[in-house]
């Protein structure tokens, strides 16, 4: 034991020595968490905002109805009526997202269910607020369809009807006009308003807030686990820097079984695994909300697991006859696993069949099972299972790695 412990001391050591690594792994969580933190923080910036310039030609009633369509907050559209030739220079200068241009006689064949075009010039240089307005002006157009199937007749025996001298209706002609939307609107209600949903509102009589979605839940075990890949795979290296210095054959030569040797680097690969995990989890509990006594169980299977995954990059190491072959089986392993696994792409976000895949692999394991510790619904059965699925290979990657270490890879120092 005393011999582990002064291997983990000197390779703890020379992890220090080198503090741009050491520095890179360490920052991984501080860089992610930081970058999550812009994007779920209080202070999100300005709605973005469509600019739309309106051409009205028609300068009717529906026309100037449209140009208050942005709402009385303009969150979404900013609509500044225009005419064509202020229009046309403001897209030239890429002032606006869009320009629309309603024609001469726009709401006389709306009214009368009659052609009208509607021009839409779309800012090239932007890609989704111009969509957003193609898709409201859709939108519109669907809308004035359907009102015409519905109330077309009574529009049409609106607009014919004569006016006074002061350009209103008569009353009974209003009236009339009322009567037969009203008419219109009974004839379909059974297919405009039918129950569809039935809403019972039910009190939470424990007293528990409602649920709500946790970003940092939803991103951060696999981002941590990414940072654990690349220390398993980093750390694991180290044997070849062993090898090439000439201490491994020293090594070998000492009366202490390889076993040893192999468990101080991986007391060391653990010492600065738990570094990693203490300042992503101040991180969760600082800024996204996670409960300050879910982190302790939380800490400890993030460092079992990082020792169990440094147990495969070890074993990995091996596999080349040079030490660029070696890193070229590992960096292939790696990659994959980070995809499959979770670090990537959260398993929400798969396909079913990737994350039935990535599931099962020892990190996708690994990060399930600490999303179910961050989130409070640990299942101890269940983190039982994942502990042996993922410690019993590493045991035996690690017992295959003294075996490797002691024989053909250090005769070859």
């Amino acid at each position: 034991m005393t011999f582990l412990l002064h291997c983990a001391a000197k390779d703890l050591r020379r992890r220090l020595a080198d503090p741009a690594s050491l520095a890179l792994w360490l920052g991984i969580p501080l860089l992610i968490g930081g970058l999550m933190s812009l994007m779920v923080g209080g202070d999100q910036g300005p709605t973005p905002t469509a600019h739309v310039l309106l051409v009205d030609q028609d300068d009717s009633l529906l026309s100037r109805l449209l140009a208050n369509a942005g709402g009385g907050d303009q969150q979404l559209l900013d609509i500044e009526t225009v005419t064509e030739a202020e229009g046309r220079a403001k897209m030239d200068a890429g002032e606006a997202s869009a320009m629309l241009v309603l024609p001469k006689g726009f709401t006389d064949a709306v009214l009368r269910d009659q052609p009208a075009t509607i021009a839409l010039v779309k800012n090239p240089s932007q890609r989704i607020l111009p969509s957003i307005v193609e898709t409201g002006a859709e939108m519109l157009i669907e809308i004035v369809h359907y009102l015409q199937r519905l109330m077309g007749d009574s529009l049409a025996s609106l607009i014919d009807a004569p006016k006074d001298s002061a350009d209103f209706y008569a009353s009974e002609v209003v009236s009339a006009f009322a009567g037969s939307i009203n008419e219109r609107l009974r004839g379909v209600s059974g297919w405009l308003f039918p129950p569809v949903l039935e809403i019972e509102a039910v009190s939470d009589s424990s007293g528990a807030s409602p649920q709500t979605f946790n970003f940092a839940l939803f991103m951060l075990p696999g981002m941590i686990f990414m940072s654990v890949l690349f220390i398993s795979q980093g750390m694991a290296d180290d044997v070849w820097d062993e090898k090439m210095a000439g201490t491994l054959r020293r090594a070998v030569s000492l009366p202490h079984d390889m076993a040893w040797f192999l468990g101080g680097k991986l007391a060391a690969a653990g010492a600065v695994m738990a570094a990693v995990a203490l300042v992503a989890l101040a991180l969760a509990v600082a800024f996204f909300g996670i409960a300050p006594g879910r982190v302790p169980l939380a800490f400890l299977w993030v460092v079992y697991a990082g020792t169990a995954l440094y147990c495969f990059f070890q074993l990995l190491s091996f596999a080349g006859s040079t030490r660029t072959g070696a890193n070229m089986v590992s960096t292939i392993a790696l990659f994959p696993a980070m995809m499959l696994g979770g670090s990537f792409f959260p398993f929400e976000a798969m396909p079913a069949w990737m994350a039935a895949v990535g599931q099962w692999l020892p990190n996708g394991q690994a990060v399930v099972r600490l999303k179910e510790l961050l989130g409070g619904a640990v299942d101890p059965a269940g983190l039982g299972v994942a502990a042996l699925a993922i410690g019993l290979p590493a045991a035996v990657a690690f017992a295959w790695s003294a075996r490797l270490v002691r024989g053909r890879f250090a005769g070859e120092a």
